[in-house]
């Protein structure tokens, strides 16, 4: 993962030609590919995002880039989603993307393919673990779509959180997936669970603790940037508070996405984002845990600034603010804690199916 570096926008290396999809013909219909169909810039700028984000839609992906001026359009606009879903399919003839609908809601979701993976390589786009739709559980396609959704906000220069957030269109490098976080932290916690000190004692929390005080201790020094904290150890992202005595803060809390903020960070206060996408309720008791975790990390300071929780509804909003309430966590009136809607592109709530389960994500 790497840490601000200015968004891909141009590349000097031609565009590469793909060969045949190997997707079975039951979700990708095999047709010959067009005469001189090639991966262009603009291509391989949503297919680099397909594989960090995989089930997104193409409303996702329409809204990570403006269209040009024509005749016929003005420009500075997003792409339409009729556009954008034309040049998908011509992207998945050509076996750089991969289609499944989901049967539930009859959502066409994209993923990433072997051939896809090199287009994105040879456009500059260096991406980490990328995911395929196959190795993704089909329970969860939504909540996948979701979190893409959210992410694709982020990236697109129409400035979706400008207002909000006070955030521009964030690079694509500056935006880090579970499973991302999960590589870094897997690792981590492999290493200190075989090896265990007396100061960490297998324990992720106090290792966490540990490193971030010492990365401090290296900036003070001379010897690191505060910019560079979380790309010099990228595991700190996955949060996690030291367990000690009858502790309710959670040894080790995985979100769906950061937004990384720190690239002109000079102080010892980071600007990242943490973001939770929410479109099932948990138990009052989890989100208390996770509150009392998050206060305590937003408190300290060195890897978070602020946490989102993008839901739909009422029911979930209503709770995450009751949980807030009567625990006293001083999240949302602090402003340390936001919640938003999931909003389409054109400002319109998503809408999902009206009984909410308990326990999901």
């Amino acid at each position: 993962m790497a840490l601000p570096v200015p968004m891909i926008e141009s590349h000097p290396l031609p565009a590469v030609e793909d060969a045949e999809t190997e997707a079975p013909a039951s979700e990708v219909q095999r047709t010959k590919r067009p005469s001189g169909a090639h991966i262009t810039e603009g291509n391989a700028r949503l297919i680099a995002f397909t594989g960090m984000f995989p089930c997104v839609d193409a409303e996702g992906l329409s809204m990570l880039s403006n269209r040009q001026e024509t005749r016929f359009a003005p420009g500075g606009e997003l792409t339409s989603i009729k556009g954008t879903k034309q040049r998908l399919n011509k992207i998945v003839r050509i076996g750089a993307l991969k289609k499944t609908t989901n049967m539930a809601t009859r959502v066409e979701h994209y993923g990433i393919t072997d051939n896809g993976i090199g287009s994105a390589w040879s456009f500059g786009y260096t991406l980490e673990r990328p995911d395929k739709l196959d190795n993704l559980s089909k329970s969860r396609l939504t909540h996948y779509q979701m979190i893409a959704h959210v992410a694709a906000q982020f990236a697109s220069p129409q400035g979706f959180f400008r207002k909000s957030l006070g955030v521009g269109p964030v690079p694509l490098d500056n935006l880090v997936s579970e499973k991302m976080m999960r590589g870094s932290f897997d690792p981590v916690m492999r290493k200190i669970k075989a090896k265990p000190t007396a100061d960490h004692r297998g324990d992720f929390g106090r290792w966490r603790a540990d490193v971030i005080k010492s990365a401090s201790e290296a900036v003070n020094a001379g010897r690191l940037q505060w910019s560079e904290i979380v790309e010099q150890r990228p595991a700190l992202l996955t949060v996690g508070a030291a367990q000690r005595g009858d502790t309710k803060l959670k040894a080790v809390h995985q979100h769906d996405l950061t937004v990384i903020l720190d690239g002109d960070r000079t102080g010892p206060r980071a600007k990242n984002l943490l973001v939770e996408i929410e479109i099932s309720k948990k138990s009052w008791e989890e989100y208390d845990a996770i509150f009392a975790t998050l206060a305590a990390e937003l408190k300290e300071g060195s890897i978070y600034d602020r946490a989102i929780y993008f839901t739909h509804g009422v029911q979930i909003s209503s709770l995450l603010r009751r949980v807030n309430a009567r625990g006293s966590h001083g999240l949302i009136e602090s402003g340390q804690l936001r919640i938003f809607p999931l909003l389409h592109r054109d400002g319109t709530p998503f809408i999902f199916n009206n009984r909410v389960p308990v326990g999901g994500n």
